[in-house]
């Protein structure tokens, strides 16, 4: 379709105000902020949503991203990369920073550089500065931008919330936690140089808002999980308007939820100017869009809308700084930010059922299964937190829609998953024994248990004789140094002679199994005493020689003594 000059006209002036906010991003917020705001031609965003009158109000939610991880958090490397000139993360503020739009954040992505503390890459920390400073309004996706459908499908969305970040922490590479002074007191002057204090798991996940707590699932949210959200805290659910009837506002009461409703249709031609790979097809798209406001503006005038932008938009697209800033000139639509749909009066709306996923809500709750078993299997620890909190990260990585576009890796890193988790658990075990020979009535049966864990564990260490012919008198508690082996002594007492098979095991000190196995002994209790003869014997028999030598050794002196003097008495003669 050709340009038209009133429509080539507004796609120079929207793409050179693009370049504009592309530069002044990369300036900083602050600076696309007055661009935006005081920019010839473009209009700040409304304060306010005014149904009746005037042209339709806009709320655009973007996305802020990263790749699938299967750590929970993004490594050092990796967030250089992302945050440098050209990288995604830098491609994605570069696009909205300083805009209307409101910006969905993946918490992952503040905490994975918080968690570095001064080892964090420098750009990843201006980067961060840069997104707390930016005048956007910005509110949290799950962590790891997590599967909240499938979450609420499989009855796990609690565990979406890392539980720490200890393990992540380096001491060195932080200054001393800031405790608060008893008394008022001036604050001292912060060293810009320092690292940052030692964080909580609380402030590595902080972000300050005054947005609520909004859910954003996938397309395949239906009635039903609406409760699971509402349970777990949130406020808002961010909803498409094709499965909530195409309402006529722009917010909706659900079943214990706000919705959040996204404009299906203008959202999908929104997507078509975000991914066109040509000026001309841009200019096109933008040109539909324009036309479709306009329309709007004239069946309900004023009343708001709610376009987002597609998760992953990043990888591939690389107009919507220049969607953005059309929208922010355009006369067919006035911006609002995402506050002022909230500030709207919701009508009464019924979500529709959801599409099914069996197969990924299996595959969440077999992850569930093994969370489980793992945290049972923890209580050889003394500080379970240094197993848990990692494997908790990297089971919420698993929940992360980024996996939509790798269905192959995301199979993969499952099957990772669940070989780890069998690894765990069979990490402390019997060393196999060989059989076992009693001489005495009363001694002790040694148990030899390996850990292969990198710390120490506790665990009970039982033997369970399955013939009344040797009782074990007692258990024993034993703790085993990391990658290492030790040996349990169980007393046991022999009632008669034979063959017995011992049951040994090794529980948690709660008391969950670890492993067992069988010990085949052989109980001579008579031997002690038939040993005892023969020690007694023997030393008799020593004593005995002893006292022989000693005699016969006497009489020889006496002998020669006898003889000596004979021949002296002879000589003298």
């Amino acid at each position: 379709m050709p340009l038209t000059t009133r429509g080539a006209a507004r796609a120079l002036a929207a793409a050179l105000l693009a370049v504009t906010l592309a530069g002044a991003s990369a300036l900083g917020a602050s600076a696309a902020s007055a661009t935006l705001e005081g920019g010839a031609g473009v209009r700040p965003a409304s304060a306010t949503v005014t149904p009746g009158t005037g042209p339709v109000s806009v709320a655009v939610v973007v996305p802020i991203t990263a790749p699938a991880t299967t750590t929970g958090l993004i490594a050092a490397d990796d967030l250089e990369r992302y945050t440098g000139a050209f990288g995604i993360l830098t491609r994605q503020l570069d696009a909205v920073a300083g805009t209307p739009a409101a910006i969905a954040l993946d918490p992952m992505i503040p905490a994975s550089i918080r968690v570095l503390g001064s080892t964090a890459p420098s750009s990843a920390t201006q980067w961060l500065a840069r997104l707390e400073a930016t005048s956007n309004e910005i509110f949290l996706l799950a962590y790891a931008d997590a599967d909240l459908v499938g979450a609420a499908r499989s009855g796990t969305v609690a565990d979406l919330t890392p539980s720490g970040f200890a393990f992540a922490l380096d001491p060195a590479d932080f200054s001393p936690a800031v405790t608060p002074a008893p008394t008022p007191s001036p604050a001292p002057t912060a060293d810009p140089g320092a690292p940052p204090p030692l964080p909580t798991t609380e402030d590595v996940l902080a972000w300050s808002t005054a947005l609520p707590r909004i859910a954003w699932p996938d397309a395949a949210i239906g009635s039903s999980d609406l409760a699971a959200l509402a349970a777990a805290g949130y406020e808002d659910v961010i909803v498409s308007s094709s499965s909530t009837g195409e309402p006529a506002t722009p917010l909706v009461t659900l079943d214990g939820l706000q919705g959040i409703v996204a404009d299906s249709g203008l959202s999908s031609q929104l997507a078509d100017a975000v991914a066109a790979t040509s000026p001309s097809a841009r200019a096109t798209a933008l040109e539909a869009l324009e036309a479709q406001l306009a329309a709007r503006t004239g069946a309900t005038p004023g009343r708001g809308l709610v376009l987002t932008v597609a998760r992953g938009w990043a990888a591939s697209a690389t107009g919507l700084s220049e969607a953005l800033a059309r929208l922010a000139i355009t006369t067919t639509a006035t911006p609002v930010a995402l506050s002022a749909i909230l500030a709207t009066t919701p009508a009464a709306a019924e979500l529709a059922e959801g599409t099914a996923t069996a197969e990924r809500d299996a595959t969440f709750t077999s992850l569930s299964a093994d969370a489980d078993a793992e945290a049972a299997f923890s209580s050889v620890l003394d500080d379970a937190s240094v197993l848990l909190d990692p494997r908790r990260l990297e089971r919420i990585a698993l929940y992360s829609l980024s996996w939509g576009d790798d269905p192959t890796g995301w199979a993969t890193a499952v099957q990772a998953f669940h070989d780890r988790s069998a690894e765990i658990r069979s990490s402390v075990k019997l060393e196999q024994s060989s059989d076992v020979a009693l001489l005495a009535r009363s001694a002790d049966l040694k148990v030899t248990v390996s850990n292969a864990l990198p710390y120490a564990v506790t665990v009970r260490v039982t033997a369970d004789p399955q013939s009344p012919i040797l009782r074990a008198r007692e258990s024993k508690m034993l703790t085993i140094e990391p990658q290492s082996t030790g040996t349990a002594r169980i007393p046991v007492e022999a009632v008669a002679n034979g063959e017995v098979r011992v049951l040994t095991s090794i529980t948690s000190p709660t008391g969950v199994p670890l492993d067992a196995g069988h010990a085949s002994v052989t109980v001579r209790a008579e031997w002690e005493g038939i040993g005892t003869l023969v020690v007694v014997i023997v030393l008799v028999l020593v004593f005995a020689a002893g006292i022989v030598r000693l005699v016969v050794t006497r009489r020889r002196a006496r002998r020669d003594a006898d003889a000596e003097a004979a021949g002296s008495g002879a000589a003298d003669g």
